[in-house]
């Protein structure tokens, strides 16, 4: 382990052996939690299709012969074939549709189906009313999952042509607030409110991955490292002091990538972010942390935990040691 501040092999072994006890016994077969509100003996759509990325994550998921075939047959199999649409009770079409062909994309495979759900937004002036029309006050975090989900997957089935993302993106950059860098202008919520600001920028993350997608700049990403480093020391919502899981992943992504793009505030960026790799660190190699966070109870709450160690250790080089060096899902396509 020289040359690296921690060594995370504890939490990589956990993980698999979590990933053991959520399968079904045959290939691609996974519940998503074991918890008795939950179905413990059929497939469940996020259980399949994230059990997926996570192996892909720690190098683990079969690209080829009959494993590699019943995984990815196992997940076409939810899909509706009159709408194209995947779906769960736990959110909505467009960010499970976006969840699963994410995982199938990493098989080198593709729906069954069309996406006819989304073929409306296809339409001239469609998708700017549907961003347009989403709950950006009452909730940019969620509403995120459908204006970003819905692009993702459209991008991800090639259903939707380079015209199309052209218009996606105006709409974006045009909405985004100069002074925070976020989503969207004209509805920004306060700064000290948990589920405040935060919000934003957590929406925010959903749109940004797909910019990274498409090789296209983060419309203000001084302003970006400026807010998220007032969120890391203002404190409204810990970041990595409770739990290591998507808002982790979505403040540690937001603030690396507009890194990439800038030097402002470059020191005080790899601080924060170098402090947040030894909190993440602590906890995901607790065990008892691992036994008590939710994060860690359900198949996809775990791919939040795996995406921020992924994330963080090409953020913060010599941060973390693991068997093999993670690979970040949102390297590859867009949306989780």
């Amino acid at each position: 382990m020289s040359g690296y501040r921690h060594d995370l092999t504890p939490f990589v072994e956990d993980v698999v052996r979590r990933l053991d006890g959520f399968s079904l016994g045959s290939p691609g077969r996974y519940r998503n939690s074991l918890d008795a509100v939950y179905d413990a003996t059929a497939p469940d759509v996020y259980g399949c299709a994230d059990a997926a990325n996570i192996a892909y994550s720690l190098g683990l998921l079969p690209t080829s012969g009959a494993e590699r075939d019943q995984w990815v047959a196992e997940i076409q199999a939810h899909q509706d074939p009159l709408t194209g649409a995947f779906r769960h009770r736990t959110h909505t079409e467009y960010h499970t549709t976006a969840q699963v062909l994410g995982a199938l994309d990493l098989f080198d495979a593709k729906p069954l189906h069309p996406l006819k759900f989304l073929h409306p937004l296809l339409d001239e002036g469609a998708i700017e009313h549907f961003l347009d029309g989403l709950a950006w006050f009452d909730d940019p975090w969620f509403s995120s999952w459908d204006g970003a989900g819905s692009a993702a997957a459209l991008a991800m089935t090639g259903e939707a042509p380079p015209e199309w993302f052209d218009r996606y993106f105006t709409w974006l950059d045009a909405e985004t607030d100069p002074k925070t860098g976020f989503l969207r202008k004209g509805f920004m919520l306060p700064l000290e409110v948990r589920r405040g600001l935060f919000a934003n920028l957590a929406g925010s993350f959903h749109y940004f991955f797909n910019y990274v997608y498409f090789h296209r700049p983060l419309p203000h990403p001084d302003a970006v490292i400026d807010t998220s480093l007032t969120l890391f020391h203002e404190n409204p919502f810990p970041i990595a002091l409770e739990h290591v899981g998507y808002p982790e992943v979505d403040w540690v992504f937001v603030i690396n990538r507009a890194a990439r793009q800038t030097a402002h505030r470059r020191d005080e960026v790899a601080a924060a972010l170098s402090e947040v790799a030894d909190r993440v660190a602590e906890r995901v190699n607790d065990e008892g942390h691992r036994n008590q966070d939710n994060y860690f109870r359900t198949v996809h709450g775990l791919l939040g935990t795996v995406c921020t160690v992924a994330e963080l250790q090409q953020a913060v080089p010599g941060s973390f040691h693991t068997p093999r060096p993670l690979r970040h899902v949102l390297d590859r396509r867009p949306f989780i």
